[in-house]
């Protein structure tokens, strides 16, 4: 069962009845709060930035200066990313990524800033300037452990000294005061990777004073290291001894060697909220994951020091031919080199995007790990999307009531753009895995109270305006794999903070997002 939902701060006891000449009155929809309850018959009344009331406009006499009719759409509250990378660079973004409208057109208003482990740690300035700028999303950051860690000690693999993490401590620390919302992890990625358990916990631990959660892409969601059971294990350790809430990001069974252990990490994660753990998860509804071709195949001791160490070590027949052979075995357990489709990278990359390993591999007439090698060594990283999931595993996890919706948002794959409608369409409605009223509280309530972001994720009075209108017959993703920035369809209106963003299915160029910060 969630937590009860956050108490809304504003009180509406005394709003009036009057026509507010910036109202918008919805009606005719059915409304899907996000607290998971049945969708109902209802009007919304929004006034500036904040919905006033819900419910039969004409019974309690509300009217607007402008009135959109919802006939056959479903109203909800807009959709909150917790893990997605759509604004990694905040503040120097472009206007066109700062609109976001890869998000909008999803009815997501509110996305993460900071997933595995690279949230900023100057968190006032990054916002401050962000908001300046203009942002067509709300935005809230998590701080990065991998921020701090190379702050502290660059990309190097050495143990952290007692020093090294007191300051590493004092990073965090600062961050959250600055009002993050937690910190974040991503101990799969080198130079993350190379940290022990204890040295995560001790960092981790600078937040808890603050109500953090510790968001993490774990070390091991495969067989590479540890493995996928251990590391849960290891993810719920630290998220114990530091004192914070657990949120495991974008979860999976990710490969051959651990296909079907869903159920397995089902029950090491339930067992620890039985003994009083607070453990969250998100996910995404796609069975190829997004990362690199260098973080999917290399080794993480090859990676030490940085690019002129790889380089380095390339060079060395000995070595080189040790990398081989254990790139060989990452490829085996990501499903072999056809389920390596090349997605993205810089222009050295162009020839080789859209093709997979082993059709790149053909044409240079070499083995296929001789070739992402060659590729990683030349070129420089290139992002791949990886086929190393099954709809079992996937189905499993969604259906479990601690998984939120999430879309690890990055370019080159069709989640960015494709994510929410395409859970909306496979899963609640084409076949129904779980409710509609489950997928709309999986995607706004429950992450709103996973974070503690205020007033948001419900569509209630008192609530912040971040509402959404679709359609529930052409609610869908067009994004694929060759063309994966097709817009979302379905979404006729999104309001952020009262503001119209998207109006009758087309964006508005509005810039209504506000940067939120944990007090």
């Amino acid at each position: 069962m969630m937590p009860r939902l956050l108490a809304l701060s504003l009180a509406v006891a005394s709003l009036a009845t009057a026509q507010s000449p910036g109202s918008i009155l919805i009606t005719g929809g059915t409304v899907v709060d996000g607290t998971g309850a049945a969708g109902r018959r209802a009007d919304v009344l929004i006034e500036n930035d904040r919905v006033v009331f819900v419910g039969d406009a004409k019974a309690a006499k509300r009217t607007a200066a402008k009135q959109i009719d919802a006939t056959g759409m479903i109203v909800a509250p807009g959709f909150i990313d917790p893990h997605t990378h759509t604004y990694e660079g905040l503040p120097r973004l472009s206007l066109e990524r700062r609109k976001n409208l890869s998000s909008l057109m999803q009815g997501i208003t509110t996305v993460i800033l900071g997933a595995d482990g690279r949230g900023p740690l100057e968190v006032k300035r990054v916002l401050d300037e962000s908001e300046k700028a203009g942002l067509g999303t709300n935005t809230f950051a998590i701080t990065g452990y991998g921020s701090a860690r190379v702050a502290v000690l660059g990309a190097s693999s050495a143990a952290a000294s007692p020093a090294q993490i007191d300051s590493m401590r004092a990073l965090v620390r600062r961050a959250m005061e600055e009002g993050a919302f937690g910190i974040g992890s991503g101990l799969f990625y080198a130079p993350q990777s190379y940290a022990n358990t204890e040295e995560v916990i001790k960092v981790v631990a600078a937040t808890a004073p603050f109500g953090s959660v510790y968001d993490t892409h774990q070390r091991d969601e495969s067989s590479y290291t540890i493995g996928l059971l251990n590391s849960v294990r290891e993810a719920l350790r630290i998220g114990k001894e530091a004192g914070v809430a657990v949120n495991i990001g974008h979860i999976k069974a990710l490969g051959v060697d651990v296909w079907g252990r869903s159920d397995s990490v089902i029950a090491i994660v339930e067992a620890a909220q039985k003994a009083g753990q607070k453990v969250t998860a998100d996910q995404y509804p796609w069975t190829a994951s997004g990362t690199g071709l260098s973080a999917a195949l290399l080794p993480r001791w090859a990676q030490a020091g940085g690019r002129d160490s790889l380089r380095a070590r390339m060079a060395d027949a000995t070595t080189r031919e040790r990398m081989l052979t254990e790139m060989r075995d990452n490829l085996r357990r990501r499903g072999g080199d056809s389920s390596l489709l090349l997605t993205g990278g810089g222009e050295a990359a162009k020839s080789v995007i859209g093709k997979t390993l082993k059709q790149v591999a053909a044409e240079r007439k070499m083995g296929a790990v001789e070739t992402a090698l060659e590729l990683i060594g030349t070129v420089g990283e290139i992002g791949v999307a990886s086929f190393n999931m099954t709809e079992s595993d996937i189905e499993a996890f969604m259906k479990r009531p601690w998984v939120m919706s999430s879309s690890d948002g990055s370019g080159g794959h069709p989640r960015l753009y494709g994510t929410y409608p395409r859970k909306l369409r496979r899963y609640v409605l084409d076949k129904p895995v779980i409710t509609m009223p489950r997928a709309i509280q999986a995607s706004s309530a429950q992450v709103a109270e996973t974070y503690g972001l205020k007033d948001r994720g419900v569509l209630t009075a008192g609530a912040f305006a971040d509402v959404i209108v679709f359609d529930p017959k052409t609610v869908k993703d067009e994004a694929t794999y060759v063309e994966p920035e097709k817009l979302a369809a379905g979404m006729r209106w999104v309001f952020v903070n009262g503001t119209a963003a998207v109006a009758d299915g087309a964006p508005t160029g509005a810039l209504a997002g506000r940067t939120l910060r944990k007090r």
